[in-house]
């Protein structure tokens, strides 16, 4: 087996700017001030998402930088006999050829040893490939096949029918492609022939209107929510190559209560605050919104407050308890996140749920309702909280950055990081928390210049505030039997920390 010291995100952070693909400082503008915390697949991702770099400029990096042959040669075969399961945990592909040959996105020791596990032999050449190229790949050869056989979809309703019947979180439905349901966070393809052209003209009307639909061409990107039965789903609309491309979540009908979701005692803590801005962060498909919505309706269950949310689209319906609740919803009941922050500030809010920190002017607008007595909650797509406090000073002007910074400092009172992954019995999820607390450590943290890099370090030594890495939870929901321990490595962000806190608890 060829076997060269295996690529970095620190060896990739390097490459991007030695081999003059970016400056350093547009991947701090993209990625926030911490790009080394993330993992070699979430900045691969970052990167092309943001379009700091293609796919094929990154391929042509990694290549050069490993040394390794990169896969680029689609006349070499995909073979499909290993398991699917093998296949997402490792990134890898065997190709059908001789000598044995793999292609992986992360050539690191874990990843060979399980997919030398799977094989048998250790004895293969090793090529690389991104995390992008992976997905199209796995689409390729893993969800497709010979479908003359198999039935048409008559229509979008049999689909959201299905995904009922067998409790699906999502439906992926592209052009050219069977459809896709993702069940306990593994992807499903279903025995269907491809979705056609017409299969989109007809369903995309449907899930949000003739009007909305008309406009998929120009924008590419259009949110609804369908109601079907007594379940509602989230809908975004967009396209690839192929043509369009629709996304549809199921919506719990019942907010969940935060015994259900395993929220840690300190996270339930910022409930019974009364002012300061509070995020709940992570990745697409986390459970943000569950959380959330989770938290207001503890909060209306007990409270007598003034609840605003402003959401695209509305996903929960928070039921009114001993609070006044108003639920509403960009395009039918505000214009923009700023605009209707700003009207919502006019309206005697005790709280208020921005459903997402996208821009610069809502962030602004948040910090100010956190700054003035209300206490606010909002999301953001970040995987943890030193990248999250990153993320929002460095969407700041340079010359605003130090008041942002001072800001937090003061209103920041905590953050939640989450992943879901799928329970070591096969059936249902468990969601993995990070908590950071603002304490005066924390605020010191946020205060300083590079004060974030500390804030990782400070959230570990603080258990006895009630903070957690993502690493400490991860262990914990081993060490309890609710998610196996590789889906666990696979998904800790440092997983050399996570494997001393396993050690430690196994020693013990």
């Amino acid at each position: 087996m060829h076997r060269p010291s295996p690529l970095s995100t620190q060896a990739l952070l390097d490459g991007l700017t030695s081999y003059g693909v970016t400056s350093k400082e547009t991947l701090t503008t993209a990625l926030g001030p911490t790009p080394e915390a993330l993992s070699l697949n979430q900045l691969e991702l970052a990167l092309v998402a943001r379009q700091v770099v293609t796919p094929e400029r990154l391929l042509q990096l990694k290549g050069a930088i490993t040394g390794l042959r990169t896969y680029d040669d689609m006349s070499i075969k995909v073979a499909t006999a290993l398991d699917p399961k093998v296949v997402r945990l490792t990134g890898s592909f065997v190709l059908d050829r001789k000598p044995l040959t793999v292609v992986m996105v992360e050539d690191t020791e874990y990843n060979l040893q399980a997919l030398g596990g799977a094989l048998g032999t250790t004895d293969f050449e090793v090529w690389i490939t991104t995390a992008h190229h992976f997905d199209a790949l796995y689409r390729q050869w893993y969800l497709t096949s010979e479908a003359d056989e198999l039935p048409v979809v008559s229509s979008v309703l049999e689909l959201l029918e299905e995904a009922q019947r067998r409790r699906a979180s999502d439906i992926h439905l592209s052009v050219g492609q069977p459809p896709i349901l993702r069940i306990d966070s593994t992807l499903v393809r279903l025995p269907k022939q491809p979705l056609t052209q017409e299969f989109f003209d007809e369903a995309g009307p449907l899930l949000t209107s003739p009007e909305d639909y008309a406009r998929v061409e120009e924008t590419h990107d259009i949110d609804a929510a369908y109601s079907f039965g007594e379940s509602r789903f989230r809908v975004n609309i967009g396209a690839d190559f192929h043509g369009p491309t629709i996304a549809l979540r199921k919506i719990p009908t019942k907010v969940p209560a935060l015994d259900e979701i395993g929220l840690p005692k300190a996270a339930r803590d910022f409930c019974k605050l009364e002012r300061g801005l509070v995020l709940v962060t992570g990745p697409t498909g986390s459970g943000k919104s569950t959380t959330l919505a989770s938290m207001l309706a503890h909060i209306s269950a007990i409270e007598s407050r003034h609840i605003i949310t402003l959401e695209d689209p509305i996903e929960f319906y928070i039921p009114s308890g001993l609070s006044v609740v108003h639920q509403r919803e960009l395009g039918a009941s505000f214009t923009s996140f700023p605009a209707g922050l700003r009207q919502a500030l006019r309206q005697d809010p005790d709280v208020i749920l921005v459903g997402e920190l996208r821009d610069l002017e809502t962030m602004k607008t948040a910090l100010t309702a956190a700054e003035t007595g209300h206490l606010v909650f909002a999301t953001l797509h970040t995987f943890d909280a030193t990248s999250t406090v990153g993320r929002l000073v460095s969407s700041f002007p340079p010359e605003e950055q130090a008041q942002a910074r001072s800001q937090l400092a003061y209103i920041l009172k905590g953050i939640v990081a989450q992943k879901l992954m799928p329970l070591a019995s096969g059936r249902g999820r468990a969601a993995a928390f990070e908590i950071m607390i603002s304490t005066p450590a924390i605020q010191n943290n946020l205060s300083k210049l590079d004060g974030h890099h500390q804030i990782h370090q400070t959230i570990e030594t603080s258990q006895r505030e009630g903070m957690q890495t993502m690493e400490m939870s991860l262990v914990d929901l081993v060490r309890r039997g609710l998610v196996r321990e590789e889906e666990a490595r696979f998904n800790a962000p440092d997983r050399d920390a996570f494997d001393r806190r396993l050690q430690m608890t196994q020693g013990h």
